[in-house]
């Protein structure tokens, strides 16, 4: 009974952070009562060293399965959340029994003896204020976006610690016999041994997820700086475009007073409204937005993209040209993506909109969500945008709501990074 309510705390405290399935507190329930009875069976027919080393392989098989079928984890994330949830059931157990010997000669209670409704009570509690713990430091600190993004290297680690200690564990049960047989030195080893291997585990995965931001802040570091370098080939390209569109029309005209016949007007119409359409030079008042703005609106128009603009480009002029154009850019990209995707045509369509209120400039990008499962289209650029927006102290918001994709980006006015 003990071990099913560590199991039961161990998991709740670990599965609430993450993304869970439909209907988790019933699939939570379903496998709790699952592994119940099984647990009460092995304590009644297998006592000593066998039941500790059955009942944990048992409890490690049914963190995986319990994971996998509550949570979001793959199989991978599964078993290292299993992990967890047996060694966090170990180190509750063993403080439970350190504290038992400590409080027995001043209570007289008894607490190591056979287990009374009493005892049961006391271990619920000493038990809810440690899952509680847990929670709130070691639940909520290792997952990243609702998830463990576990690589090969940190799962063997992972299994190779766990797997040590849990060996060693073993290996003094069988030495020093049954919890009724401690003495206060195996206790104090125990509980020290359970912690230090929880430490491990947690350092380990700190050291990981470093190394993973580590990397990730590199490749923004890289794209960020490629984009405020694009900035100088998006404008050179822009002003080719106008120029020989320019010159386009200007040899149009000229053929037009030669009064060509029916035919031959009108292939001069269709090349004048390609040239209209290629001359998207766009003036906001901000020559910087007015490049980032015109490229954008051809890339649009090569996907059959509508891109509307409402801009008054002169609110960001405190802005580097570099940072403006690469917050524009990368604010655009990810409504493109999601809108190149869409199979009705009429929702190809995105709204830009600058403009001043309440003493700060607000961008607005609403745009169709993206229809494909699970897309992680725009991870790199939503974070280059809130990098150039903290930059100006600024803020970014996102939402997704009745099929549209909204970002909204706030900068006071005047502000210089």
């Amino acid at each position: 009974m003990t071990l099913a309510m560590l199991l039961f705390g161990s998991s709740v405290a670990l599965f609430l952070p993450l993304h869970r399935r439909p209907h988790f507190w019933k699939r939570l329930l379903l496998c709790y009562g699952v592994v119940l009875p099984v647990l009460l069976a092995l304590s009644y027919y297998t006592q000593g060293f066998s039941y500790f080393l059955l009942s944990s392989i048992l409890s490690l098989v049914w963190g995986i399965l319990t994971a996998y079928s509550c949570t979001t984890l793959d199989w991978v994330g599964s078993c290292y959340c299993s992990i967890w949830i047996l060694l966090v059931a170990e180190m509750l157990y063993e403080i439970w029994r350190f504290l038992a010997r400590l409080l027995d000669p001043v209570l007289g209670w008894n607490l190591a003896g056979p287990d009374t409704p009493r005892i049961w009570l006391l271990q619920l509690l000493l038990f809810a204020v440690g899952c509680v713990a847990v929670h709130f430091t070691i639940g909520r600190g290792m997952p990243e976006d609702g998830a463990y993004h576990i690589g090969p290297r940190q799962m063997f680690s992972a299994v190779l610690l766990g797997g040590m200690f849990w060996f060693q564990f073993l290996s003094l049960q069988k030495s020093w016999g049954m919890p009724q047989d401690w003495s206060d030195t195996f206790a104090i080893i125990s509980v020290l041994t359970q912690l230090y291997c929880l430490t491990l585990l947690y350092l380990q995965t700190e050291l990981f997820k470093k190394s993973a931001m580590q990397k990730e802040m590199d490749t923004l570091n890289l794209l960020y700086e490629r984009q405020r370098q694009q900035y100088r080939v998006a404008r050179q390209n822009v002003h080719i475009i106008n120029r020989k569109c320019h010159e386009l029309k200007v040899q149009i005209a000229d053929l037009r007073r030669l009064n060509p016949d029916a035919a031959t007007r009108k292939s001069l119409d269709e090349a004048e409204q390609a040239a209209k359409l290629y001359n998207a030079d766009l003036h906001t008042g901000n020559e910087v937005l007015d490049v980032a703005l015109t490229e954008k609106s051809l890339l649009c128009e090569s996907h059959g993209i509508r891109l509307n603009c409402v801009a008054d480009g002169t609110c960001l002029s405190f802005m580097e040209p570099g940072d403006l154009y690469a917050l524009v850019a990368n604010a655009l990209d990810p409504a493109i993506e999601a809108a190149a995707r869409q199979q009705d045509a009429d929702r190809a369509m995105i709204d830009l909109l600058l403009c001043v209120r309440q003493g700060f400039a607000v961008l607005n990008v609403i745009g169709p969500e993206d229809p494909t499962p699970n897309a992680k289209i725009g991870r790199y650029e939503l974070k280059v945008v809130r990098r150039v927006a903290q930059k100006y102290s600024g803020t970014v918001t996102t939402e997704v709501k009745e099929g549209f994709a909204a970002l909204k980006v706030l900068l006071p006015l005047g502000n210089t990074p």
